[in-house]
């Protein structure tokens, strides 16, 4: 009930703030208004063979978002504002209202401004407008690039950046962004919940030193640094985009375990602590997008160069592979049909998981998933949109044992509808 009138609260703040200023919904470069913007969401899952994200194997309506962003133009350079949200997607979020983003933002120059607080992280074309449905054509982004998963660490960074705009003369404009800070995990995170049972797997592991009856009694995780850039080149050919993205990040976890069944029995050791690492050494992202009328083509490619140690075993050490290609075309202004191919391995080197399953014994799917897609969006009016997709999916890689705690299987379908309303 709480997490409920969290977000009713939310929805009448924004409602009676957009009654009380009339002129907040348009901003002011001189400082004279506020501008508010928000939305709401509310969607439905429902997969066969797997859960995905939630239980969906018997349908969910645990999907949804409330979000409410106050802007201020404090001046022609100085721009102040943030963005609360609200979501619930499976075990994560439960409507709890959290800040999504908060910063202050000096555009001193087409060239150069400046940014310091909480702000998106520039990861390829689409993860900076990721929580609102009016900006991508089907219900989730792609989630080999943009795994929902993970999107504690990608979402956002708390430090500062630049950002500008350059001129190329005939080949048109280059949007460029560079940051540095840290990046908060929430308790819920589908992250560490992984990271906590696969440390609990570790500490019963004898060959390392563990034992069957240890258990696990507390697990954290806490970020170093975050810190990359980002290259968005704007052509005049149809258009057409093309980008480039990289950062890096070092986290560190620490946990404690006991054993609960010790020598002489009834009695419990004393906690003896474990501590990890996991280090995203360069996360890269080539992206192109391409208008052609009525016809969008989009296409990214990523690789992470990433190492996972916890309990003194290397679990990870390699790069990832991750791409998709997606067509969406316009059938009138408001109705659109999308069709996407995307694809995920745990390690570019070891495709058909053969390694994966030798050293972790498991199935070699789970190393590796592919995701064949289709979808529509209408927009009912300028503020109300819907959309239906249908998926095909071959694999149990990206976190899928964090809902499968009985097994993956290795073929399996999701089906999605959502309603997002903003304002």
């Amino acid at each position: 009930m709480l997490t409920i009138r969290r977000t009713i609260v939310l929805l009448l703040l924004a409602a009676a703030t957009a009654i009380l200023m009339p002129g907040s919904l348009s901003a002011s470069p001189t400082g004279d208004d506020l501008r508010i913007n928000g939305f709401i969401s509310q969607g439905y899952m429902n997969s066969s063979g797997n859960n995905f994200l939630s239980d969906t194997r018997d349908g969910s309506f645990q999907f949804n978002e409330v979000g409410l962003a106050i802007n201020s133009q404090v001046n022609e350079k100085l721009r102040v504002g943030g963005q609360f949200l609200s979501r619930d997607l499976g075990p994560v979020g439960n409507n709890d209202l959290r800040l999504d983003w908060g910063l202050a933002d000096y555009h001193w120059h087409d060239l150069l401004g400046f940014r310091i607080g909480k702000a998106k992280l520039p990861m390829g074309l689409y993860n900076e407008g990721r929580d609102s449905d009016f900006l991508r054509p089907m219900v989730l982004l792609p989630q080999s690039i943009y795994d929902e998963t993970k999107r504690d660490l990608l979402v956002a960074y708390q430090g500062g950046g630049i950002y500008g705009n350059i001129p190329l003369g005939f080949l048109g404009n280059m949007d460029y962004q560079g940051f540095l800070g840290s990046i908060n995990f929430n308790d819920d995170s589908t992250l560490v919940e992984t990271l906590q049972t696969s440390a609990t797997t570790l500490v019963r592991n004898p060959a390392l030193g563990g034992a069957p009856t240890n258990m696990l009694t507390s697990f954290s995780m806490e970020n170093n640094y975050i810190g990359g850039g980002s290259l968005t080149i704007n052509t005049k050919l149809n258009n057409m985009r093309l980008g480039a993205s990289f950062f890096t990040v070092d986290n560190d976890m620490t946990f404690t375990y006991v054993n609960v069944n010790p020598v002489p029995p009834g009695t419990t050791t004393a906690p003896k602590t474990g501590t990890g690492t996991l280090r995203n050494k360069a996360k890269t992202v080539y992206s192109i997008e391409i208008p052609i009328g009525r016809l969008t083509l989009a296409g990214e490619y990523g690789e992470t160069d990433r190492k996972q140690v916890i309990f003194g075993k290397t679990n990870i050490d390699g790069s990832s592979q991750e791409y998709y290609a997606m067509a969406t075309f316009a059938v009138t202004e408001a109705l659109s049909v999308s069709g996407l191919f995307d694809v995920y391995y745990n390690l570019k080197d070891d495709k058909n998981g053969t390694e994966f399953a030798a050293n972790n014994l498991k199935p070699n799917y789970y190393a590796y998933r592919k995701d064949w897609g289709v979808g529509a969006r209408y927009d009912v009016n300028p503020n109300w949109t819907l959309k239906a997709e249908y998926h095909e999916v071959r694999g149990g890689a990206l976190f899928m044992e964090a809902f499968n705690a009985n097994g993956i299987e290795y073929n399996w379908e999701y089906f999605t509808l959502k309603s997002s309303f903003n304002f």
